[in-house]
């Protein structure tokens, strides 16, 4: 298997336009020679197209073997996709493409859906010195049932080479433009063939208007968790790093959070079970992006170490590698585990259809106030009711009530308007100080458990008292964050 990103652009081909007759050389650039190919490709789908309507594909083509595309959102006209290939060894879809599109298909075995013969007409765009650019292919597609030919339609895409820039795409556009080709055309071969049903988003992850009940609000915060968690799966089986175990743990927390925030709308056993049950991949989650953050901390300490305890760090830091590995190794077990996929089949369908209640029928512009304030109240209490000087516990408990009132204001932004994003701002500004300062004790915490001695032990005491500058630095700054959101808070009423 390997793995490649795909960038192209697909455009309409009118009734003149031909490819093969297209003069060769174009303004500064050279048209390869002709190339003339017939493809035959199976597409493999569940019953109800999860692949599709997720911008995926899983085919099957006679010399090439099996290929699963996965897109990439970008705000451009091109389609972005990861491509990974996988040989043909004569047992049918590899378990490798069936892994990876595991938070798609949800535990069912795709089986055959539509079946395509294409006349393919290809030419790559030169430089003048032969450097290859991009590949120009014009397609005949027959969409077929056995021998028969029940549709037919023609494509034109312009898919760049690995190291060719993105911004020569719309130079290639407007080219072949002027050679007679149509308007973009997004839609992929496969889409095309199945038809409207293919078009439909499985999950509808479109922010609510400002005139929607407060059921939709809630509707919407977890469509967005859930949609941004399932394409977040392939990158962790394929290779997690530090940005998609952050961006993963992002969306369950923020899933645990909104079921919280909107429960007196939904069946209050039915939330209360999803979030415990959400507690497990949170966890999970947590420890790694913990490790990772402890690594990056130390490091960025480490800087400021004269030259000769720099030397030593990586041998400080390699205890923390390996707790950072070990996590890592927990993620992939989750993945795996009996539990996740019955899980991810109750997170769509608490994007699609969440068990609300009579009250989220309420307009959301009467309601949104009620919503914001139960966090509020629970983040008030805590920075009153707390110590002086607060704990670490206490001040980890506030930035977890931050979290929430920005979490629900993000939420109810698109309804309430502009007081309720800069309320979401404050409170992340908040929750921002107090993870600072919460990072800085945990990395206290694992730098003074190492077992170290000598020159290690020396180095891992200068970064230990490192990071104490850092937590004492967050301490003296939380207030002033905190009476900032207070401030924003009072202008709401």
């Amino acid at each position: 298997m390997n793995g490649t990103l795909e960038r192209e652009l697909k455009l309409k081909v009118p009734p003149r336009f031909s490819l093969a007759r297209m003069d060769p050389q174009l303004d500064r650039f050279v048209a390869s020679p002709v190339r003339f190919r017939r493809l035959h490709t199976v597409y493999f789908d569940t019953p109800d197209l999860r692949l599709t309507r997720w911008g995926c594909s899983l085919r099957f083509r006679g010399g090439e073997g099996w290929t699963l595309k996965l897109p990439i959102p970008q705000q451009s006209a091109a389609l972005v996709r990861e491509e990974h290939v996988f040989p043909d060894d004569g047992d049918g879809i590899p378990a490798g493409a069936l892994d990876l599109a595991t938070a798609y298909l949800r535990g069912v075995t795709p089986a055959p859906v539509i079946e395509l013969r294409t006349l393919r007409t290809s030419r790559h765009v030169l430089t003048d010195g032969g450097d290859d650019l991009a590949e120009v292919v014009e397609d005949d597609v027959r969409v077929v049932d056995g021998t028969h030919v029940v549709g037919r339609f023609r494509q034109l895409e312009i898919e760049l080479a690995k190291d060719t820039p993105d911004d020569l795409l719309p130079v290639f556009r407007k080219l072949l433009r002027d050679e007679g080709a149509g308007k973009a055309d997004p839609v992929p071969k496969n889409v095309r063939a199945l038809g409207a049903d293919a078009c439909a988003a499985e999950i509808d992850a479109q922010p609510p208007r400002r005139d929607a009940r407060i059921g939709d609000v809630a509707r919407a915060a977890f469509a967005a968790s859930v949609e941004r968690y399932v394409r977040y799966d392939a990158k962790l089986r394929l290779a997690p790093d530090e940005e998609a175990v952050h961006h993963a743990r992002v969306c369950i927390r923020r899933l645990r959070s909104d079921l919280r925030t909107f429960v007196t709308l939904l069946d209050a056993n039915w939330a209360g079970e999803l979030r415990d049950r959400l507690r497990w991949p949170q966890d999970v989650l947590s420890a790694a992006r913990d490790a990772d953050v402890a690594l990056e901390n130390v490091r960025r300490a480490s800087v400021a170490l004269p030259d000769g305890d720099r030397r030593i760090v990586d041998d400080v830091l390699g205890p923390l590698r390996n707790a950072r590995d070990r996590a890592y190794d927990v993620v992939e077990a989750m993945l795996h585990d009996p539990r996740y996929v019955p899980l991810l089949c109750a997170l769509v369908d608490a994007a699609k259809r969440p068990p609300f209640n009579e009250r989220a029928e309420d307009p959301a512009a009467g309601a949104f106030a009620e919503i914001l304030d139960d966090g509020w109240r629970t983040l008030s209490r805590r920075v009153r009711k707390r110590t002086r000087p607060p704990s670490d516990c206490e001040l980890h408990g506030i930035r977890i009530a931050a979290k929430r009132v920005r979490y629900a204001a993000e939420a109810v932004a698109p309804v309430a308007g502009r007081r309720a994003a800069r309320l979401g701002r404050a409170a992340e500004a908040l929750q921002t100080v107090l993870g600072e300062q919460h990072d800085a004790v945990m990395a206290g915490e694992r730098l003074r458990a190492l077992s170290a001695d000598g020159a290690q032990a020396f180095v891992a005491g200068e970064l230990a008292a490192a990071a104490g500058r850092a937590e004492r630095k967050a301490r003296r700054v939380w207030r002033d964050a905190w009476c900032d959101a207070r401030r924003v808070h009072r202008r709401l009423h």
